[in-house]
């Protein structure tokens, strides 16, 4: 079977689902395996000479290394340890915690502070760690958003934190960090077509104009069981954060993950958002701020990015009325609905 027609038969059972794929005919290759707390999953058409085995090992040193440094829980990682450090106290950062925290820091400067990497004091206060909790009193929130944002870069390698108690959570953006550091890893090593996914975290490897894009499935926010659109991608990153991925239930009512540091609780307002842009990582990090902002803040905030990118924005319909689509410019001609959804959203171009 050539990679072309293998690739359009795979499913990627993520965020996104990839529904066909790109135009080579080297020997396909597909493993997955579970990782960072999520499925990983890779479908290459392998160089001459790497073998399935080989990619996938390189693959998963890549993640187990960002897992050493990115952790939360595990105590002995890199993140960890600045987490534990002591208030006014300078700590040597690894080329990729500095890379990860500086990318992190200017996506919170841009986004306003939508987008926030030590918001790991409300994440444990709404129960996120212990994955059941109980509703925080406004003082109590007050008191875990004083923690956020107090630290400095302190040299060129280092970072200073301002109150002992104020933590590093990159949940946000550490999934698109590896996704990065996979595909370079993969590229490096003759991998020209194929596709990286780590829990929904993508990067489409290959495909251009005169040939077969990637085709992605967009998850369907009010039912994570099917997809409800799908985007055509070309050597691009692809990231979705949604109210759905990840919850604790409060006295019967459900609350996302995804906080609001302006308000200390979970981001309402949008039901999902989905960012195409050339990194994982920052994919990842402009789908959370998004999902933070909403449309009409998140309208403006594109218009600050220093690089375009391409967002699909799903958000609820008024009572009768159908949920909308937006969509940005760049994907017009790219974003199909499906059939079985015409009744359930409406897609609308988002300028």
């Amino acid at each position: 079977m050539s990679f072309r027609r293998w690739c359009a038969r795979s499913l990627v059972l993520s965020a996104l689902v990839l529904v066909s794929g790109c135009a080579s005919d080297p020997e396909p290759a597909s493993f997955e395996f579970e990782t960072m707390g999520t499925l990983a999953r890779c479908d290459l058409a392998l160089p001459d000479g790497m073998t399935a085995p080989e990619a996938q090992t390189m693959v998963t040193a890549v993640y187990d290394s960002v897992t050493a440094v990115f952790s939360t829980w595990h105590p002995d990682t890199e993140l960890s340890r600045l987490n534990r450090a002591p208030a006014d106290s300078a700590v040597n950062l690894s080329p990729w915690l500095f890379q990860c925290l500086d990318q992190a820091e200017r996506i919170r400067i841009l986004s306003e502070g939508a987008f926030d990497p030590t918001a790991e004091p409300l994440m444990r206060l709404w129960g996120f760690y212990q994955r059941e909790g109980q509703l925080p009193s406004d003082t109590e929130i007050d008191s875990a958003r004083a923690l956020m944002g107090d630290w400095a870069f302190t040299g060129d390698s280092e970072a200073t934190k301002r109150k002992a108690d104020t933590r590093f959570d990159l949940g946000g953006i550490a999934k698109g960090y590896a996704v990065d550091l996979a595909a370079a890893s993969l590229r490096n090593a003759g991998v020209t077509d194929g596709l990286v996914d780590l829990g929904g975290n993508l990067f489409c490897l290959g495909g251009a104009p005169e040939r077969e894009d990637w085709r992605v499935g967009i998850r369907d926010p009010l039912d994570r069981t099917t997809y409800f659109a799908s985007v055509t991608v070309s050597g691009q990153a692809v990231a979705t954060s949604g109210s759905y991925e990840r919850f604790v239930t409060i006295d019967g009512e459900r609350y996302g993950h995804i906080m609001n540091p302006a308000t200390g609780r979970p981001a309402k307002g949008v039901l999902g958002v989905t960012v195409f842009a050339e990194t994982a990582a920052l994919a990842d990090a402009l789908s959370t701020a998004l999902f933070v902002q909403g449309h009409g803040v998140g309208r403006i905030f594109l218009k600050l990015l220093p690089d375009p990118v391409d967002v699909l924005m799903v958000i609820p319909g008024r009572e009768g009325e159908k949920a909308r689509v937006l969509y940005t410019p760049g994907l017009l001609g790219r974003i199909t609905l499906l059939e079985d959804y015409a009744d359930t959203y409406d897609l609308v171009e988002w300028r």
